[in-house]
């Protein structure tokens, strides 16, 4: 006779299978790879059903290598959203500068005062490469 909560295990179980919810590694058998973050940043819709099922079973699930990839895919996501929207976002990239060039006058300046400073050579290579003086 099987118990209540094991009729409940097996059906929470079954459900997403039916369903055709990917299930995380931990809940599936111990041959299965979890997937890598960059294939879930790819494919939003099976990252957002593996992060429900990994929000709602923490206590099983919080350390599943599938639910920290599909979590950390997210984050992958918003930081290429942000770089779309803003740019590069790397002080050590020229492009960066280019960006915004307001901030590279002010830190041309410091550099002069202070050589040593960081990112005062991808500063002023942003502005070689405006003036077609470097490749990019």
């Amino acid at each position: 006779m099987m118990t209540l909560l094991f009729k409940r295990y097996v059906l929470l179980a079954a459900v997403p299978l039916a369903l055709g919810i990917p299930v995380p590694a931990a809940a599936q058998d111990s041959g299965a790879r979890p997937r890598s973050v960059s294939w879930y940043a790819d494919h939003p819709q099976v990252r957002a059903e593996v992060q429900l099922a990994c929000f709602d079973d923490p206590g099983r699930l919080g350390r599943d290598p599938d639910c920290r990839n599909a979590q950390q895919a997210s984050v992958e996501v918003a930081l290429r959203q942000a770089r779309a929207r803003t740019g590069t976002m790397d002080p050590n990239d020229p492009a960066y500068w280019s960006s915004s060039p307001e901030t590279r006058k002010s830190q041309l300046i410091m550099c002069r005062r202070t050589p040593t400073l960081d990112h005062c050579d991808a500063a002023r290579r942003s502005l070689l490469i405006e003036a077609g003086k470097a490749g990019r």
